[in-house]
């Protein structure tokens, strides 16, 4: 028997032999990379979930703190652009179930589309948002200016990589902080419009 066996493998050429295991192992590493594209697609299309900030006046234990906001979660697609995914569900504002439970903003859906573009460099986020004043009209009150940047900060500063804000209107500081009743100066890198040019 066991020369028979050794006979019948003699038979078999190298050659063959060869291209069978050839063939078992690109089988084996195209198994692997589907497996591993699979897994990666998962991953992507897997949600991640944000805080938007709102003011709310059950929450305040202040109501005269301007500056108080509150966290909602928000599920939203797995994307590498976080900061403006979370701005844009923050300037949609609040959804009706959280309106019925205290959560308020100047944001709504007519102001969804306010955000133009954000870019982080260093620590700081450039938010460049378009020019949508005559829907915001009340946001520039003390109280107001101070509501509508805390609630776009905090929103912001739950990504621990951004620890200031600075703000455009198409582009321009000095519109935005003239509109809010600020001067330009060190917090606001003294309006300097270069770091929203980058986004022609």
């Amino acid at each position: 028997m066991l020369s028979t066996m050794r006979g019948l493998k003699s038979g078999i050429p190298k050659w063959f032999v060869s291209g069978l295991a050839l063939i078992a192992t690109l089988s084996m590493l195209l198994g692997a990379a589907a497996c591993t594209k699979s897994d990666d697609t998962k991953a992507e299309s897997l949600p991640m979930r944000v805080l938007i900030y709102f003011s709310n006046d059950r929450l305040a234990t202040d109501p005269t703190d301007c500056t108080a906001v509150f966290p909602v979660e928000r599920t939203v697609p797995k994307t590498r652009g976080v900061a403006t995914v979370a701005l844009r569900e923050l300037f949609g504002g609040p959804t009706p179930s959280e309106q019925e439970a205290g959560y308020r903003s100047f944001f709504s859906a007519t102001t969804a589309g306010l955000l133009k573009s954000v870019q982080v460099q260093g620590n700081t986020a450039y938010v460049n948002l378009n020019d949508l004043r005559t829907m915001l009209s009340s946001a520039t009150s003390s109280c107001g200016a101070a509501e509508f940047q805390s609630q776009v900060s905090h929103t912001l500063f739950q990504f621990p990589t951004i620890k200031r804000v600075v703000y455009a209107i198409d582009g321009e500081p000095r519109t935005f902080y003239e509109w809010m009743n600020e001067s330009c100066g060190p917090a606001n890198d003294n309006c300097d419009a270069h770091p929203f040019k980058r986004d022609s």
